[in-house]
């Protein structure tokens, strides 16, 4: 059913009856609100628990992973390109090339972020896949390294954008109590690996000149194989965008809208979604406070100025956003040693595990990415225990990636490191599912948008000291390991000192 299905009849359904709220210290309890905006965000919090988890927010779960495939798909395809790309055109320092990407996945989860918070999260979250299509088929036109760059940075404007609006949307469109589901949405990371792992492999091994080859044997017509895989990559997030618009759409932020003062429209959105889930519930204006707030000045300079103050007023507060900044910036530097990295590790040393070749590293590469799949199922279980809840469960897991990342130096012959492999990438993928679940929980739904885009912005920055120490460093070594493990060792210790929680999955 299309979400833009009708409101039930009020004669149909009961009033709405207010349910309790989760309990203080739960992720976004640290409000700095009107109190009129915050009493009505919590009337939207009580009439989304009310209405249940059901068709819409499991169709719009379905969409909103279309977010973490195609960001892992454009993080993937970097990688494999790069080595491809680098034996053709000869550039002086062909692993900068992955900082152009990030550094338009910077700027793009900020602005587009910001345009969330501004002008409503439903507009960008379908635009955004769609240019993220465009870019993708235009990099495979470029015909230079300086042309590959440019195209590459606009491809991560939009790529960054992109999965910052849909954590935002789905963590405004759920009951709190099934906040798990963000972080399952990780496995489709791994899903993203292994399905650019199989469509790389067989066109990079047939369509691609031989490694160790340079300008001078490797010319367009005999490298075509990277080519291949952007319209690939593209083709394919042109079917996602226009499943989001035509055949899955997705209605605006209730929460938003009633942080906007767009009190009618969020009670028209609420009832909405009852109808589509079939819920005996329905939402009335009356139940919220009246406020006189125009469009115009949501919009207005002052106002986002505002917004981005109050991310960062008050203690609990500041000390919540210092917690999350330290956490992406640690991760941004770990995430792309282990990725964007691991073919020229793997490359590097399958001449001392008994075979060198393009297949070897991309069966490699497809297998432990099917293993990731995995991880963030076991954070979705976690994050949902009441024990364990977000906290813990960020120290446990990356406190075990930290323990994988030292003992991957110890690797010996093919077999270990393809079970090293494997293992790192399930618990790098459980420890960012929760990372990235946490985020936008525990920010307010004011400025959720930026304050989630912000942090991948961090965490995209930091990402453009990796290109620099694969370059400037020995990508072959096992320094980038030792980076990344110390990371890890960091990230489960600003863990345990977050100041609110996620609440557990309760029947």
């Amino acid at each position: 059913m299309d979400a833009q299905a009708g409101a039930p009849d009020k004669g149909d359904t009961k009033t709405l009856e207010p349910v309790v709220s989760h309990e203080h210290g739960t992720a976004d309890s640290i409000r700095n609100l009107p109190l009129a905006v915050d009493t009505n965000l919590r009337l939207v919090d009580e009439a989304i628990e009310a209405i249940g988890f059901g068709r819409f927010q499991i169709q719009l779960t379905l969409t909103s992973g279309f977010g973490f495939l195609v960001d892992q798909m454009i993080l993937v395809a970097i990688s494999l390109l790069t080595p491809q790309s680098a034996m053709e055109f000869g550039p002086q320092y062909p692993t900068l090339l992955s900082a152009s990407n990030y550094a338009g996945l910077f700027v793009g989860a900020i602005v587009l972020g910001g345009f969330a918070d501004n002008i409503g999260r439903r507009l960008i979250w379908q635009l955004s896949i769609f240019a993220v299509s465009v870019a993708a088929l235009l990099v495979a036109a470029m015909p230079n390294w300086a042309g590959l760059n440019a195209m590459l940075a606009i491809l991560g404007f939009f790529g960054g954008g992109n999965l910052a609006i849909d954590l935002t949307l789905l963590a405004e469109s759920i009951p709190r109590k099934w906040g798990f589901v963000l972080s399952g949405l990780a496995a489709i990371w791994g899903l993203g690996n292994t399905l650019t792992g199989l469509i790389a492999w067989p066109l990079l091994v047939t369509f691609g000149c031989e490694s160790g080859s340079t300008p001078a044997t490797c010319h367009k017509e005999d490298n075509m194989g990277w080519r291949y895989l952007y319209i690939t990559v593209g083709g394919l997030c042109l079917i996602m965008a226009a499943i989001r618009v035509f055949v899955l759409s997705t209605l605006e932020s209730p929460r938003w809208l009633v942080s906007c003062g767009r009190v009618s429209e969020a009670v028209d959105v609420l009832n909405k979604i009852a109808a589509i889930n079939k819920a005996d519930y329905a939402a009335s204006a009356d139940d919220f406070i009246r406020m006189e707030v125009s469009v115009n000045q949501t919009k207005s300079l002052s106002e986002n100025l505002q917004r981005a103050k109050r991310l960062v007023t008050g203690g609990k507060q500041i000390w919540l956003v210092t917690c999350l900044a330290f956490m992406w910036m640690l991760i941004g530097i770990a995430y792309p040693l282990y990725t964007v990295f691991l073919p020229y590790y793997l490359a590097s040393h399958g001449a001392s595990f008994g075979e060198s070749s393009n297949y070897t590293t991309y069966r490699d590469w497809t297998v432990s990415s099917v293993v990731g799949i995995f991880g963030p199922f076991l954070s979705m279980w976690m994050v949902s225990n009441k024990w364990l809840r977000s906290k813990r469960s960020l120290f446990i897991t990356a406190a075990i990636s930290a323990i994988f990342s030292g003992a991957f130096t110890t690797v010996r012959n093919d077999a270990q490191n393809l079970a090293f492999s494997c293992m790192i990438n399930f618990w790098l993928n459980a420890l960012y599912a929760i990372v990235y679940s946490y985020t936008p929980q525990s920010l307010s739904v004011e400025n959720r948008g930026l304050g989630n885009g912000l942090a991948m912005a961090l965490g995209r920055m930091s990402s453009l000291s990796a290109p620099f120490i694969a370059t400037f460093g020995d990508v072959t070594s096992p320094v980038p390991i030792f980076v990344a493990c110390g990371c890890f060792v960091i990230i489960g210790l600003i863990g345990l000192v977050l100041p609110v929680d996620t609440e557990p999955f309760s029947y």
